[in-house]
């Protein structure tokens, strides 16, 4: 088990362009919006009821909700994700998520989770379109993106002070940082971390005089290779490209080749090939004991 975890980290480190650090031309907001405090500490368990319904950021493009909050020793991170297409780049590609303690987009402390799993493809030739989620078809996918979840059992820490490398879920980290993802009862994937604040600031708890502190968490999702990009290479991904279709038709019924100002129709699963990063830029909340 301990050489599929170094592995997995490793293949995890050697993708690539995933996170959220290292931006150049990213820059430092100045407004944040004010923190949310949390009055009891959230249990870390995929259980989406510790969290507002439903979660107060959206983002449109990477079709995710998350939220935020902290106490005295701690900050608490989640992301919720209904769409089917998300759900799969998430269990099949992993995802970065990251934090820059100076509010901006330059991330120093790294959480990879869940890792990424090539394992039991996935098939997509129907995904393009609605599908009856009392199907055969549907229950089946359900089974197996529910099932990916429990496999997601291994992560990786990079930056956190007295935390690197590969760790399992189940795994007490030196830390005390934690993570977990789940689907729900809702078909939602659920993903939770805490990290405490002596992982991040070294030193137990913040103060008054951290209120409003900038910091900053994004939550990076690779998107799959698509396999009808030039010279693509479809193997290795974890996932099934049959979508169905006969292939491109670049000829008309004579053979002649398709004009110049032809629209392309619009790729039905485009969002599984779209890399997304999404900053959520705020300050620290803190209420007098």
């Amino acid at each position: 088990m301990k050489h599929k975890l170094v592995t997995a980290v490793c293949l995890f480190t050697l993708l690539g362009n995933m996170s959220c650090g290292g931006s150049r031309h990213s820059g430092k907001s100045k407004n944040y919006i004010p923190g949310t405090w949390q009055q009891q500490p959230i249990v870390i368990d995929g259980n989406s009821q510790d969290w507002p319904s439903p979660y107060p950021n959206f983002d449109a493009k990477a079709k995710i909700a998350y939220a935020t909050s902290n106490d005295r020793e701690n900050l608490y991170i989640s992301m919720e994700a209904g769409d089917e297409m998300t759900q799969m780049k998430i269990l099949k590609q992993g995802m970065t998520v990251s934090i820059d303690t100076g509010g901006g987009k330059e991330a120093s402390f790294f959480i990879n989770f869940p890792l990424p799993n090539d394992t039991e493809p996935i098939e997509l030739s129907q995904t393009a379109r609605k599908t009856d989620p009392a199907s055969l078809q549907g229950r089946q996918r359900d089974v197996k993106l529910t099932k990916a979840a429990k496999d997601a059992n291994q992560f990786s820490l990079e930056g956190f002070i007295g935390c690197s490398g590969g760790y399992m879920v189940s795994q007490s980290t030196t830390c005390g940082v934690k993570v977990i993802i789940r689907m729900d009862e809702y078909k939602e994937l659920v993903w939770e971390a805490v990290v405490p604040f002596k992982a991040i600031y070294n030193r137990n708890v913040i103060t008054a005089q951290d209120a409003d502190k900038p910091i900053s968490v994004c939550y990076a999702i690779k998107g799959f290779k698509n396999p009808s990009a030039k010279n693509a290479d479809n193997g290795g991904n974890g996932i099934s490209n049959n979508t169905g279709g006969s292939g491109s038709n670049i000829g008309g019924r004579n053979g002649g080749a398709r004009p110049a100002s032809t629209r392309q129709p619009e790729n039905p699963l485009q969002h599984l090939y779209d890399n997304t990063k999404t900053w959520k830029q705020f300050g620290l909340a803190y209420k007098p004991e």
